[in-house]
């Protein structure tokens, strides 16, 4: 009835609108997406720096934080090796079962695998190879790290330095989808240029 109103409002015959009752939809409607798509072949710049840089820095305090664990000494004095290590891995775990409820049968095989860990998902972060899970074994490698610092408990270390590293993990894995400089980003653009002569 108010399509009826509006219509002879508007100077129609009424006997037009009674014999053909044609909704005010009826026009094809448009879609945004059909005129707003993406190119493939055009990324968004802003985003891909953002994903570099935040993964780069996920990468670098993980993979240094390795390397401070064979560390000894400061400036042209400091040594690398693995005497370094195991005095270090020593020195934590007992401080982690003397000053919180973690029993030294736990702190100290932790201890003594940290750094490779630190190492190894450092790297893989760094090349961007399988992101979201290297991410993703970034941000737990920062929680087994803060689940220690809070067990002691040092709020601060832990609000300080492992509160930013889990918040720029999350960045990076935000903006993971544009993050075409990395290995995934390599792959992704050869798939696509082998999938174009095809479609």
């Amino acid at each position: 009835m108010s399509n009826i109103l509006l219509l002879n409002f508007a100077g129609f015959p009424k006997g037009l609108v009674q014999n053909r009752a044609l909704p005010f939809t009826s026009q094809p409607t448009t879609h945004m997406s059909d005129h707003t798509t993406p190119s493939s072949c055009c990324p968004r710049l802003d985003l891909a720096f953002a994903n570099l840089i935040t993964r780069l820095w996920v990468a670098m305090r993980l993979f240094m934080a390795g390397v401070d664990k064979f560390r000894s000494g400061d400036g042209v004095n400091a040594t690398f090796n693995m005497g370094n290590y195991e005095t270090k891995s020593t020195q934590i775990a007992k401080l982690m079962s003397d000053n919180s409820f973690i029993p030294e049968s736990l702190a100290s095989p932790f201890a003594h695998y940290i750094g490779f860990v630190l190492l190894a998902v450092g790297a893989w972060v760094a090349i961007g190879l399988f992101s979201e899970f290297a991410l993703l074994a970034a941000g737990l490698t920062f929680l087994s790290l803060g689940f220690g610092l809070a067990a002691l408990p040092d709020d601060l270390e832990l609000c300080a330095n492992i509160g930013i590293g889990i918040i720029m993990t999350y960045a990076a894995l935000s903006t993971n989808k544009s993050g075409f400089l990395s290995l995934d980003g390599i792959f992704r653009r050869g798939c696509k240029k082998q999938a174009a002569p095809e479609a």
